[in-house]
């Protein structure tokens, strides 16, 4: 059994919910499918994109989830709810944006110096934005020709590599970068605290930090040591997708308690995968998802494969310490979250209800260490690509289960397994195990049978 349980996070997403008035009748369900914590995204005045990224006031409630005018000044709607959370056992966290701001921001004008500049590089046919480049890294109209080109020296807008295109960026023009290696980045770091004082008011446990790799690893120790320091049990989540390992690299000292996994991008066969979670697991666990708000809805991927949206919540809750699911994964909600046009008026008929399993699968997480620790995870090879075998350890490694997965969703695949005690460490019993708690001791070693598309096994081995 487990001494310990990492966050069930269920990803309430405001736009599709509107006032928070309308949050509070999901909490009962959410806590009926086992999750521990409720997460809301950026919930913020925004700039004139309207994108939950984009703030423009970070003391003032959005007008798209506040009841009237003066509960934008008050958030009280939000405390309320947030009170109503902890009534049912469940834990708020709120994404927190520091590498940016929107650009219409009246910080902008208000602290100049805040804010980063850098050689833009326009095209001219598009009007986009393709680069960037440092005071020092002027370019030159060679590699730029002006008839193609504009070289601006303006206020620089964060971007990413894109997760499932790592050879383009994602730029964000509606944002403003904040520069942490401004002369003033005391009085920035003075409107953060100011930030954390107020959230503390309202209730707030954790914070998913949005983007954190594009803050420096020195501001996030300062500004978590000032909030556990109020609040020890506060939980601090990074964002990580679309980090270059050098940025990966800056942020392992940071003191997180948790950051994001790529699990959702693996093919489960690519080395990538369990190369970087091997590697960062080592200075914070983490969570995984199934899909978010960023990335194209399972049930679309797949028309709407129940079985697939199970096992893919059941993988996200294996592979890391943690998990997260977005509002309507349990539905099979097929449109893709937009952080910018989204409403309740997009709030989908459900196509199925798997809220059952994922209970059961959140249930069946909380009974194993090994899942609820980020220990070494091993990808042994099989003679069928088509199978997947996994093994999650616990961290002390006393705690083993394997996972033996079809991926092929279309065809059954046998296993042949000579000896299934080749894929375990202890010389304790091993079992068979199901997600409803079933063991059954294997006194054959010997494993011979059929996978249907789809499906998979667990074996289990304990001290």
């Amino acid at each position: 059994m487990s001494n310990k349980t990492s966050p069930r996070i269920y990803n309430l997403f405001p736009r599709l919910l509107g006032s928070v008035e309308n949050w509070d009748k999901h909490l009962k369900r959410i806590l009926n499918m086992g999750f521990s914590w409720v997460f809301v995204n950026p919930v913020n005045y925004t700039g004139f994109s309207g994108s939950l990224y984009s703030i423009k006031d970070y003391f003032k409630l959005n007008p798209l989830f506040a009841i009237d005018e003066r509960d934008e000044i008050s958030w009280g709607s939000l405390k309320t709810f947030i009170t109503k959370c902890h009534a049912y056992g469940l834990k708020f966290m709120i994404d927190i944006v520091f590498n940016h701001t929107a650009i219409d921001s009246p910080l902008i004008s208000e602290h100049p110096s805040w804010f980063k500049k850098k050689w833009v590089i326009i095209e001219k046919s598009s009007g986009n934005k393709i680069n960037f480049f440092e005071r020092d890294e002027k370019p030159i109209e060679k590699e730029y020709p002006s008839e193609e080109y504009e070289i601006k020296w303006q206020i620089a807008n964060p971007y990413a590599i894109n997760p499932e295109n790592a050879n383009e960026l994602q730029i964000w023009g509606d944002l403003a970068e904040i520069d942490y290696d401004s002369p003033d980045v005391d009085s920035i770091l003075d409107y953060w605290r100011k930030l954390f004082d107020f959230y503390d008011v309202l209730g707030i446990d954790g914070f998913r930090v949005d983007a954190a790799y594009q803050v420096p690893s020195k501001i996030w120790k300062n500004l978590i040591s000032y909030v556990k320091n109020k609040n020890p049990s506060a939980l601090f989540y990074a964002e990580t997708l679309g980090a270059t390992l050098e940025q990966y690299d800056a942020l392992s000292d940071a003191n997180f308690d948790f950051i994001a996994s790529s699990s959702k991008w693996w093919d489960y066969t690519a080395p990538w995968c369990l190369e970087q979670y091997n590697k960062y697991r080592k200075f914070a666990p983490s969570i995984s998802f199934p899909e978010n708000h960023d990335s194209i809805r399972v049930a679309y991927e797949t028309d709407g494969r129940e079985d697939i949206q199970e096992f893919k919540f059941f993988f996200a809750s294996f592979f890391s310490a943690g998990v997260i699911m977005p509002l309507g994964y349990e539905f099979g909600f097929k449109n893709k979250i937009d952080v910018v046009k989204s409403s309740p008026k997009d709030f989908e008929k459900p196509r199925f209800d798997i809220s059952d399993y994922i209970l059961t699968v959140n249930k069946f997480k909380q009974k194993f260490r090994c899942l609820n620790e980020d220990g070494e995870i091993i990808h042994h090879d099989y003679s069928d690509l088509g199978v997947l075998f996994l093994k999650k350890c616990s961290i002390d490694k006393n705690q083993q289960m394997l996972l033996i997965y079809n991926k092929d969703w279309r065809n059954s695949h046998q296993i042949n397994i000579p000896n299934i005690e080749n894929y375990f460490r202890l010389s304790t019993l091993i079992f068979q195990i199901d997600l409803n708690g079933k063991k059954t001791k294997i006194n054959d070693y010997h494993i011979n049978r059929d996978l249907y598309p789809n499906e998979f096994v667990l074996y289990f081995q304990s001290e």
